[in-house]
C-alpha cells in the first residue's frame, strides 16, 4: 500500500514592521496537505498505516483525550485505507456525542471505549486492551510518535526550497520536531515550542533522538509558559488568532500552531530574532479541533478550511 501525501506551499508573510531588520517570516502550509487527514498527523500516520498494512493488521488501535487531533486523524485513515479503528477515550464520563472530535471519529467508524482516568494512565503503562477485539491489532500511541511517525515527519524537510536560518515547529509529543531535526541532518537550527507547560518535554525530545540515533543539538525548545499550560488560553491570544486570520488570511489553531506563533510575533516585536534572519513556520494543522474548542468555551475563532465529512 502506498500513501501518498501531496506537497503544500511555502508562503511569505509580509510583515512591514521588520522589514529595517531585514527580517522574513514564511509558513509551511502543511494544514493543506489534505481537508481531513490534515497537516503533521498525515506525516506521521503515513509509514505507520504502510507497516500496519505489510504487517497483515486490519484494526488501528489508539488512545488519547477527547479533543485529541490524533483520535480524529487515526479514525479518518482507518475509513479511507480499509482498517477498522478502536480509540481509548480518557475519561468515563464522556461519550460519542460530547464534542464534535469525538463525533467526527464515530462518524469515520471508530469504535470508542471510554475509560476512567485512572485506568487510562495505567492502560498507558501496559497497553492492555479488551479482550473481545478480533483481527489483528496494530497499535499506535498517544499523539502518534513512534520511528514510523518521525520518518514521516522528517519528509518536511524537502518540501522546503526557499532558502532559511530557523525552522519553528509547535511540541505535542514531539515526533514532528525529532522529525525535522531529522530531515535537516544538522544544517538549519528548528525552534520547537511546546504546547505544556514546564521543561519535561526537553527529556521526551532527548529520548527520542537517542531512540532515533540523532545526534544534532541544532535547536531550541520554548516551553508553554504564557498562558498557564496545553490547552489554556486567554483573551490575547484569541485576539491574536483572530488578528492573523484576518490579516495574513491563515486560520490557527488555539493549541498548537496559535500559540507558536504568538510567541513568536512576542519576540519579533521584542527584538529577540538577529537582524537579517529568514525563519519558516511549520503549521501542523489541528482546524478540526477549533469547532470543539469553541464549544466548549464560548469564543468564535475562525474554522478555516477543514470539513468534518466527506
Amino acid at each position: 500500500m502506498l500513501v501518498e501525501i501531496p506537497k503544500t506551499s511555502v508562503e511569505e508573510l509580509k510583515t512591514p514592521f521588520l522589514d529595517l531588520q531585514k527580517i522574513r517570516i514564511f509558513i509551511k502550509r502543511e494544514d493543506l496537505n489534505d481537508p481531513l487527514l490534515q497537516g503533521n498527523k498525515f506525516r506521521k500516520l503515513k509509514y505507520n498505516l504502510m507497516t500496519a498494512r505489510d504487517v497483515g493488521a486490519d484494526t488501528l488501535l489508539t488512545y488519547g483525550g477527547a479533543y485529541s487531533n490524533h483520535i480524529f486523524a487515526t479514525a479518518v485513515a482507518g475509513k479511507r485505507f480499509g482498517f477498522k479503528t478502536i480509540g481509548i477515550i480518557r475519561g468515563d464520563e464522556l461519550n460519542a456525542n460530547s464534542n464534535s472530535t469525538l463525533k467526527a471519529a464515530a462518524y469515520f467508524g471508530m469504535t470508542l471505549v471510554f475509560l476512567p482516568r485512572n485506568e487510562f494512565s495505567d492502560f498507558k503503562s501496559h497497553l492492555t486492551f479488551p479482550a473481545y477485539l478480533n483481527g489483528k491489532v496494530y497499535i499506535l500511541p498517544e499523539g502518534g510518535t513512534n520511528g514510523a511517525a518521525i520518518r514521516g515527519c522528517a519528509e518536511i524537510i524537502k518540501d522546503i526550497i526557499i532558502p532559511y536560518d530557523i525552522l519553528c515547529t509547535p511540541i505535542g509529543t514531539g515526533g514532528t520536531m525529532v522529525g525535522l531535526l531529522k530531515g535537516l541532518a544538522g544544517q538549519q537550527e528548528v525552534w520547537g515550542f511546546s504546547a505544556l507547560n514546564g521543561n519535561w518535554i526537553d527529556a521526551q525530545i532527548n529520548a527520542l533522538l537517542h531512540q532515533e540515533k540523532i545526534q544534532f543539538t541544532n535547536f531550541k525548545i520554548f516551553s508553554e509558559n504564557y498562558f498557564g499550560g496545553f490547552g489554556k488560553f486567554n483573551l490575547e491570544l484569541i485576539n491574536f488568532i483572530k488578528w492573523f486570520h484576518n490579516e495574513k488570511k491563515v486560520t490557527l489553531d488555539p493549541i498548537y500552531t496559535g500559540k507558536m506563533c504568538f510567541r513568536l510575533w512576542e519576540m519579533l516585536k521584542n527584538k529577540q530574532i538577529a537582524r537579517g534572519s529568514t525563519i519558516v513556520l511549520l503549521h501542523t494543522g489541528g482546524l478540526q479541533g477549533i469547532r470543539g474548542f469553541n464549544q466548549k468555551h464560548n469564543t468564535e475563532l475562525p474554522l478555516g478550511k477543514h470539513r468534518q465529512k466527506q
